[in-house]
Formats: C-alpha cells, structure tokens, sequence
C-alpha cells in the first residue's frame, strides 16, 4: 500500500520553499533531501518501500523543484544551502528527526550533523560521492573553479528566469536522462517537471537557479574531514553504489567506507548493486538496509534485530 502524497510550501526569509510530504504526520518524522539540481520527487520509489510507521518530509532546496531560488547576485555556499533546511525544522518545531539524504544531500546531512549536533538521531547517505576533501596543494585549483568561474559567468549564472533558453520538451528529456541515466522515463518526467515550465509551442526553459552548479562550501583537506566526520556518535548508514566505488569516487575520503575508523562504532557502510540513482532505479536493492536501519539502527545492520 503506498503512502498518502501531500504537497505545500514553507516560508523562509528569502521566499518559499517547496515540500512533498509522505504519510501521518503524528508518526516520527523522517527528513528527506534530494541532490543538486534535483527534486524531491525523486524519493518516490524508496518512501514505498520503507517502513509506513515514519512520517516523510521531502524538502526542494532553493532554486531546485519548485523552490523559490535565493536572491540574485552573490554565490551560494553550501552553509547557505544548510539554514533553508534548519528553516523547515523550525518550521516543524523539531527537537529531533531521522535524515535521508542523496548525493549533495547527503552531504548537507553530515555538515548538519556537526552544526546542530544531537538533533539527528539516525543519519543515511545515498551515495555522497561529491563529499570531496581538498588537499591544500590543490586550493589554488579550488578557489579557480568556483570563484573564478562564477565572476567570469556572472551575467549567465544571474540572469532572470525569463532569459533562460528556450528548448524542446523532448530534448530536455533526452538530455537529463543522458546524464542520469538511472532514472526511467517515469522518473525523469518527474524530475523535469518541476524543474522546468512551459512557454509555448512545445517548448519549456528550467527554472532551476543556474548558480547551483557551483555551490562551495569550506575546503577541509581529506585528513581535516576524516577527523570531524568520525568524531559524531549518532548512528549513521552509508549506502554506496557499486558504480561509484568502481569509479573510485571515494578515493579521498575512503573513510567514508571504513567503519573502524569511527570512534564509537556507529558507522555503517553497505555497497549495493547500480548508479548513483540507484534509490530511484532499483529501490528494493537497499530498502532492506534503510529499514532495518531506521528501526532499529546498526544493530538491526548487524543482524542483532529483524523486521
């Protein structure tokens, strides 16, 4: 039996923020947040699978799905990225809540973890891949990409809605499948539809915010990050896709595939089967693990609890 689906808005400071919400909102709540130029939607198959007992909250970061994007002008950082999610749990009056994040959600959830400590209970990552140390010979490089880039396209990055290029709706799809091409027709129209609209004659433009293609955030070196990152208590589970691993996406932040690295010996990390968006190809390949996870923590990873 699917959920009940339920769709509103949040205010925050700079305009709206877009919600897709899972279930009975008196059941714990589970917080849920997609990856860069993405959308909430993209949960979909997984909240099915995942035990009904939780409330799910999808959050749309600004300037993605049909979150309203932050003023123009200045570039985005990632902890700015960070307060649009402390702004929903205010908004919910949350003292705590489980997290599920995706990619670069998944790395706002560790960085959330660290600022606000003791308001995650249970911590899952989706495949964080973009969660990249920067060794300090390579800050030059950093500063480059972001800050340089940015000011060199800054007309582009800024400019209204209104001017962005117009293209076929068939071609859009086409494209965002090309570059996430875990996602099936389905999903993908999903995903497009709120992150475009139409203008007539069968054309669309995104509606994206284009500065989220170089969001910054702090550049901990590899060792930096292994230190906070192991250092938390809470129960966390990373699920890693075999696809990346044979990539070596991790390769400089392997502790991220080492539970004996953490302290307290709440880290957990399981490889399954697939790509990034493995959770909206094959979701049933680490629903399992999510479950059991939610439940009943590491123990129920451990094989020391069933459902």
């Amino acid at each position: 039996m699917s959920l009940s689906e339920n769709e509103w808005y949040i205010q925050a400071p700079w305009g709206r923020i877009a919600i897709i919400a899972w279930g009975n909102c008196y059941d714990p709540p589970v917080l849920l947040c997609h990856g860069n130029m993405d959308s909430a939607v993209s949960f979909r198959p997984l909240v099915n699978l995942l035990p009904q007992k939780y409330y799910y909250i999808g959050v749309e970061l600004p300037g993605n799905g049909k979150s309203d994007p932050f003023p123009p002008g200045l570039m985005i950082s990632i902890y700015d990225i960070l307060y649009s999610l402390h702004a929903v749990v205010k908004h919910f009056r949350w003292e705590s809540f489980i997290y599920i994040g995706h990619s670069f959600g998944a790395v706002l959830g560790k960085i959330y973890n660290i600022c606000y400590p003791d308001t995650i209970s249970k911590l899952v990552e989706l495949d964080p891949i973009n969660f990249i140390g920067i060794p300090p010979e390579d800050f030059p490089k950093w500063y480059k990409y972001f800050f340089e880039e940015f000011y060199k396209n800054y007309e582009k990055l800024n400019a209204p809605r209104d001017k962005a290029p117009k293209l076929k709706w068939k071609e859009a799809l086409s494209s965002l499948r090309a570059k996430r091409p875990g996602l099936s027709e389905q999903h993908a129209i999903a995903v497009l539809e709120r992150l475009s609209e139409p203008v007539g004659d069968g054309l669309i433009r995104y509606t994206f915010d284009r500065r989220n293609k170089l969001i910054h955030g702090a550049p901990f070196s590899p060792e930096h990050m292994k230190k906070i990152f192991t250092s938390v208590s809470n129960p966390i589970l990373t699920i890693a896709a075999q696809d990346s691993l044979r990539k070596k996406l991790y390769r400089n932040t392997d502790f991220l595939l080492d539970k004996s690295l953490y302290e307290h010996g709440n880290y957990r990390c399981v490889p399954v089967e697939g790509g990034h968006d493995v959770h909206v190809s094959n979701p049933e390949r680490l629903a399992a693990y999510v479950s059991q996870f939610l439940l009943y923590g590491v123990e129920g990873l451990d094989g020391k609890s069933k459902l």
